[in-house]
């Protein structure tokens, strides 16, 4: 029963905490929490989906003989397998619950349903890998794939908000949000199976840059 307290606190937590910091980052209108919570629990139930979609994507690269240690495989997976369907699935969420809802009133919403759909989605996986792999699997994630999918789907989300208020150009900015949402996570999973320790800790560094970016943007649309 204690361990069983202790996975949920590790799963919850450091969601939790990512959540409370961009919510503070917000300085205009709050968001309505019923909408947060469909768009959270939204974030956990597309799990299931992109999960079959990646486990046949999985098997149609071993039936083309794409094999692990590969060149290939090794740009393939984090690019096409993991990147691409996860983040169209946050993309989904946030386009099908928040983006038409009156409270999506200012540039800063796309930021924000984008990191709360992540959240539940990143909230969801990090179950999974502590029941799979164990506590330090789920620690080793609070300071690393946690937070990097808030800043993935935060950076998508820059350009989401921007679309909802520019119907001209609105499906090139929701391409170009998912254009960079997908290259971070594509190039963050790259480093991660590279199996070369440099390549590895240089997750690290690039942690470091994109939650300078996101705040750099995040300061660009309370401006404006």
């Amino acid at each position: 029963m204690l361990n069983l307290l202790f996975f949920i606190a590790l799963s919850t937590l450091p969601v939790a905490l990512l959540l409370y910091y961009y919510w503070i980052k917000d300085h205009g209108e709050k968001e309505p929490l019923p909408l947060m919570k469909k768009v959270f629990w939204h974030g956990v139930l597309i799990v299931i989906p992109v999960g079959i979609v990646e486990y046949f994507l999985l098997i149609g690269l071993q039936l083309l003989g794409i094999e692990n240690g590969t060149i290939a495989y090794g740009f393939l997976v984090p690019f096409f397998l993991v990147a691409i369907p996860e983040e169209l699935g946050k993309l989904y969420v946030v386009k099908k619950y928040a983006f038409d809802h009156p409270k999506f009133n200012e540039l800063m919403d796309g930021i924000t349903y984008c990191i709360i759909a992540s959240m539940g989605f990143a909230f969801a996986e990090n179950i999974s890998y502590i029941f799979l792999y164990g506590s330090s699997a789920g620690i080793l994630r609070f300071f690393t794939a946690i937070p990097a999918h808030a800043l993935f789907s935060g950076l998508m989300g820059f350009y989401i908000g921007r679309a909802k208020f520019d119907k001209k150009n609105e499906k090139e900015l929701i391409q170009r949000g998912l254009f960079y949402g997908v290259f971070f996570h594509g190039f963050y999973d790259f480093l991660l199976m590279s199996g070369v320790p440099l390549l590895i800790l240089s997750v690290f560094p690039l942690l470091i840059y994109m939650w300078w970016k996101l705040n750099k943007e995040i300061k660009l649309v309370q401006k404006e």
